[in-house]
């Protein structure tokens, strides 16, 4: 009798220590649990950008997640996931932060909060900076007037670009120059993440600048041995060039009229000078208004002032700026252009004039 009291009180004894056991070890894991919830770092609100891309597993998500230091760890993230029936998120890029808990992540990937908006600017060869002005506008939340008064605004391209890129040097804000960063944003396609709040105009044109930055780094060699003698003049010549011929050996071939006129200190005598100088394109010119404006005198007219413009005429493409520097050397000192696109080169004025008087006729039906 006494032996089967003692075997029951000892199976009591085991059962309640196994209870008490059960009980710290759940409160244990539970402790540790929430905790691996909680946010990574709740002081930090320095954003992470995450791409959750279409078709990612709850698994997926959860080790990205990991990896980007969002979580503290994928299998809480997942087991809590789990626990909570989340089958569902919306895909797209995230701007999230370290202060945030694993419930909060969950909840923004089933409601689509937090998610970023990709924006896109196309930036054309050729382009003036006004014409971009209204794409920069879009993003920043900005009009385009505000836009154009801070790329004309010396002194916030000195305090937000000049420091940081060494290719912009004073010569971009000297007298006459309508916009310092005129022809040094380079053409391309690019693409921006937009977060609450809208981008502001240094985050738009930083990625335009690295990109000439980096084509300027691959001709380096070249660009040091150019009779031209700096970067601002380069791309100048290269505006345009960009801006008279749409291929590459017309391109080049104009790059050394060009050349051959500043040698003989003859005015070269382009007309996108002169539309760029009134801000109007050449396509909208009529004959009678160019005779007007080809007179007027500013910084950018090459009919009534000596050597290159003040500054660039538009952003040159890549090809552009290797015809200035790789010129097709002739004895040629004009050009004349169809509007078919045919280019006709000539050494001497009156070789120049019987090509105009035979197909100037073409360009007044346009």
């Amino acid at each position: 009798m006494k032996m089967k009291k003692f075997r029951w009180r000892l199976a009591a004894l085991i059962a309640a220590a196994l209870i008490i056991l059960a009980a710290i070890s759940a409160w244990s894991f539970a402790k540790f649990y929430g905790h691996e919830l909680d946010p990574v770092k709740p002081s930090s609100h320095q954003p992470v950008t995450v791409e959750i891309k279409n078709g990612s597993t709850i698994s997926d998500i959860a080790h990205l997640l990991e990896e980007k230091q969002l979580i503290r760890s994928a299998w809480a993230f997942e087991f809590y996931a789990r626990w909570n029936h989340v089958n569902t998120y919306r895909s797209g890029t995230y701007t999230f932060d370290r202060s945030l808990s694993v419930g909060k992540i969950i909840n923004d990937l089933k409601t689509g909060a937090h998610r970023s908006i990709t924006l896109v600017i196309d930036v054309r060869q050729g382009m003036w900076v006004a014409e971009i002005a209204p794409k920069i506008a879009e993003v920043t939340g900005s009009s385009k007037q505000q836009v154009l008064q801070q790329m004309a605004d010396r002194n916030y391209v000195q305090k937000h670009f000049m420091n940081k890129y060494p290719f912009l040097t004073k010569v971009i804000l000297n007298k006459g120059v309508r916009y310092p960063l005129e022809g040094y944003l380079a053409p391309g396609t690019y693409s921006y993440t937009k977060g609450k709040g809208h981008l502001t105009l240094q985050q738009v044109i930083d990625p335009m600048l690295e990109q000439t930055g980096k084509t300027l780094h691959v001709f380096s060699s070249k660009i040091a041995g150019n009779s031209l003698g700096s970067v601002h003049r380069i791309l100048t010549m290269a505006s345009m060039v960009e801006q008279e011929a749409p291929g590459t050996q017309d391109r080049r071939k104009i790059a050394g009229v060009l050349y051959n006129r500043l040698k003989k200190k003859m005015r070269l005598q382009t007309d996108p000078s002169v539309a760029y100088g009134e801000q109007k394109q050449v396509e909208a010119y009529s004959h009678h208004d160019f005779r007007k404006d080809y007179k007027k005198s500013n910084p950018y007219n090459t009919y009534t002032h000596d050597g290159l413009p003040v500054g660039p005429i538009g952003s040159p493409a890549v090809d552009a700026i290797q015809a200035v520097l790789n010129p097709i050397h002739s004895q040629a000192l004009f050009f004349y252009a169809r509007p078919n696109g045919k280019i006709y080169y000539s050494a001497t004025y009156a070789e120049h004039q019987k090509i105009v008087q035979k197909y100037q006729n073409e360009w007044s039906n346009q």
